[in-house]
């Protein structure tokens, strides 16, 4: 299956090459495509944009135009999906998952105040956005606060994969994710001990 994957983005990468007109909407395609199919590899996709949109627009003005253009594809699949769900299957889904435990527990959490923790999760890159937006899709979140979640979760998404995809040439190497998963769950553990040194802070402010 991920041979057939390779094969057919070395094909388009050679068509793009071919036509550069085409590189913009390839960068939009792609990320769009990966909301819809769960199982295809953002982290290769963004790499991929990134490396033609350089070839084709040079190094800066390259990877502007994949973050821009590979976020506003990834959110437009998203908000696609998320909108064909809720019109039709959300009403006989979302029973099922209220009668689920973690379910239940996932579905609180998104209806609830806490909408960092909801934007952090949709912000990690190494989990399956489309299943989350699928979720999402059968809670009683307000579509403008949705839209505001996917927006800002897709561009830190791109932003985190653009530049250490571009670090670690995952293109060209593609175990290299990796190591782009390392330095992930280093940032993420990082932010774990300033946000829990943060609180205790705070309890220790409350108490004198």
């Amino acid at each position: 299956m991920m041979g057939f994957f390779y094969d057919l983005l070395d094909k388009l990468q050679q068509f793009v090459l071919d036509n550069m007109w085409f590189a913009p909407l390839s960068a939009v395609l792609l990320p769009f495509l990966e909301a819809l199919i769960p199982s295809l590899p953002l982290t290769i996709l963004i790499s991929f944009n990134l490396s033609l949109m350089a070839s084709a627009f040079g190094g800066l003005q390259g990877t502007i135009l994949t973050i821009f253009l590979s976020t506003l594809g990834s959110m437009l699949g998203m908000v696609l999906v998320f909108i064909f769900i809720r019109v039709t299957l959300a009403p006989y889904f979302a029973k099922k998952v209220e009668g689920h435990k973690v379910g239940k527990k996932f579905l609180n959490l998104v209806n609830g105040p806490n909408t960092f923790l909801v934007l952090i999760l949709l912000s990690n890159p190494f989990l399956p956005s489309s299943i989350l937006n699928y979720a999402l899709s059968l809670t009683k979140i307000k579509f403008t606060k949705y839209l505001m979640l996917t927006v800002i979760s897709r561009l830190i998404i791109v932003l985190f994969l653009v530049f250490l995809g571009s670090l670690f040439n995952i293109q060209e190497n593609p175990m290299n994710a990796l190591w782009v998963l390392l330095v992930y769950f280093i940032l993420l553990g990082i932010w774990a001990l300033w946000s829990k040194f943060s609180q205790k802070k705070t309890i220790d402010e409350k108490t004198h």
